[in-house]
């Protein structure tokens, strides 16, 4: 009897943390090429996770000129956030990342602090902006 109490606790604390998400991230990928489609591609772990948390889930091609909007939350804490993205247009290739943060600091208050990231590949430029929870990406 004392086994089943066990579990149904180490249940309910797995239930109450999924229910805990962090602030939503807007995720805009902009394809800026003129002639060619870009493709949403799954390589890491991160970029697999972040497919999961996303609604509606990423396009799968963004034709080119087009962009495709999305939200992505992270059901890690409410203080924490995420998204790690790769698009791809012929052999040029761009990976996007944010995270966010909202510290604790001395005195009980919290600090929110974003980080982006923006890696091209085979000549691709890649830029990352953030406007408040919003990350932007070109292609």
């Amino acid at each position: 009897m004392k086994l089943l109490q066990k579990l149904l606790a180490a249940t309910s604390i797995f239930a109450a943390t999924a229910a805990i998400a962090g602030p939503p991230v807007t995720v805009t990928f902009k394809n800026n090429n003129t002639t060619t489609d870009a493709t949403y591609r799954i390589v890491t772990t991160n970029e697999s996770s972040t497919y999961a948390n996303a609604s509606p889930k990423p396009a799968t091609t963004v034709s080119k000129l087009g962009s495709n909007s999305y939200a992505v939350t992270s059901l890690i804490s409410p203080d924490v956030n995420y998204a790690n993205v790769r698009y791809k247009i012929g052999s040029k290739e761009c990976v996007f990342g944010t995270t966010f943060v909202n510290a604790l600091q001395p005195g009980g208050y919290k600090i929110p602090k974003w980080t982006k990231t923006a890696t091209g590949s085979g000549g691709a430029i890649c830029t990352a902006t953030i406007t408040s929870t919003n990350l932007t990406t070109y292609a």
